[in-house]
């Protein structure tokens, strides 16, 4: 057997290969029975408990909230800043995090997964600003793979994963574009595959620009102006201040959301909400950050971009905090285009560099949770042609093709 291993920002999935080719994907316990992946997301109960993915989420609100749930661990691996952080009275390094996450996947799963695998990695993890950091990233992601008992790992770049998924369906050779928009990063691969084979990568590249980036721009909009951003503050001498624009910083992005519960920051809050000019929308962002409402938050801003694929106009229903904030398709298209025009620049690069024309493209293989947005396959069909534009299995592909490589690279 042989297992490809999707660990996502946003959503992670495990393929299995048997020796003839069979390929599908490891069945993981959901509230409503298996499913195909699970969150990336690690709950702690403050009893001492540990769940990881669907039934973290479970947890979490069954013990409405009473512990500390983390989300969007893999951002953190190009990191160096980042080494560890009190979890419930221990230290935890981002290496450990990763580590029991994958152990209780292995747990959950009905199969046995060995001690090999081949593992997804973005063409570059988010945060990397160099080949040290993306080095580091890698050497973060080999340790904990071993900890959680996978000694024998090759690396796979994601879109080459969701190119054997797409050339398993083929009859014939085809020039495709996989375009894989994920959480944290969306990367491309220019690859000429065949049936049954991941084919000849021609070239790939990506940028820490996706899904996260999308929310980001709907935070920064419409809801950290409703939890208080540009509102300003007594401070202790009498005088006034504004609210520490970093708050919201945090706020948009859920990995760092994750770990703003810190004494010091709790300390920061308490002495603004004091002397808070606008009390009600500042102690709204106290709760969220009190509360551990970040999954909350999550939801409510990702299910408003999911409507927005389908309709013109939504809302952001915060209904912890009691929040109902309008929004609509225009404006999040206005607000992530310029997100879009730097992903454009990054397709535009890697056509160049495996030198072929958009016209000479057979197929357009996208996949990931954020290639259903409309302006997303608005900007591919305005440079391929709409009927060349290709999907399925968003949430799945790349751990299914994973497999797929795993089966050829091992076998």
């Amino acid at each position: 057997m042989f297992v490809g291993i999707d660990f996502g920002t946003t959503n992670s999935a495990v393929g299995i290969a048997s020796e003839n080719g069979d390929v599908r994907l490891v069945p993981l316990p959901g509230p409503g029975g298996a499913q195909t992946h699970w969150r990336t997301v690690l709950f702690f109960e403050s009893g001492g408990g540990l769940t990881a993915g669907a039934p973290a989420i479970a947890r979490y609100l069954e013990t409405e909230g009473d512990g500390r749930l983390v989300q969007s661990i893999k951002s953190h691996l190009a990191s160096a800043s980042f080494t560890k952080t009190g979890i419930m009275g221990r230290r935890w390094s981002l290496e450990d995090m990763i580590a029991a996450y994958l152990r209780l996947i292995r747990e959950a799963s009905k199969v046995d997964l060995g001690t090999r695998c081949v593992v997804g990695r973005p063409v570059r993890y988010w945060g990397a600003d160099d080949d040290e950091d993306d080095k580091l990233a890698l050497d973060r992601m080999r340790t904990a793979l071993a900890s959680a008992g996978f000694d024998e790992v090759i690396f796979e770049y994601e879109p080459v994963g969701a190119a054997a998924r797409y050339a398993a369906r083929l009859t014939r050779e085809e020039l495709i574009v996989v375009a894989d928009f994920g959480g944290g990063t969306t990367d491309f691969s220019v690859v000429r595959v065949g049936p049954g084979n991941a084919g000849k990568v021609l070239a790939n590249g990506g940028i820490g620009v996706s899904g996260d980036a999308f929310d980001a721009r709907v935070i920064d909009a419409v809801v950290a102006p409703a939890l208080g951003r540009g509102t300003r503050y007594r401070d202790e001498l009498g005088g006034e201040a504004p609210v520490p624009a970093w708050l919201y910083g945090h706020l948009r992005r859920w990995h760092y959301l994750s770990f703003l519960k810190q004494e010091s920051t709790m300390r920061l809050l308490e002495r603004v909400a004091h002397g808070a000019i606008d009390p009600v929308k500042f102690e709204r962002l106290v709760r969220v950050v009190d509360e551990d409402l970040g999954l909350v938050l999550h939801r409510a801003v990702e299910g408003a971009k999911v409507r927005l694929s389908a309709r013109d106009q939504d809302s952001v229903a915060f209904d912890a905090i009691e929040l109902d904030l309008p929004i609509t398709r225009a404006g999040f298209d206005s607000w992530i285009a310029e997100d879009l025009t730097a992903i454009d620049a990054v397709l535009e690069d890697v056509l160049a560099r495996a030198g072929v024309e958009a016209t000479a493209i057979d197929r357009v293989f996208a996949t990931g949770g954020s290639s259903l947005v409309p302006a997303v396959r608005g900007r591919l069909a305005g440079r391929f042609g709409i009927e060349k534009l290709v999907g399925g299995e968003e949430l799945t592909s790349v751990a299914w093709g994973l497999a797929a490589r795993a089966r050829q690279l091992f076998g």
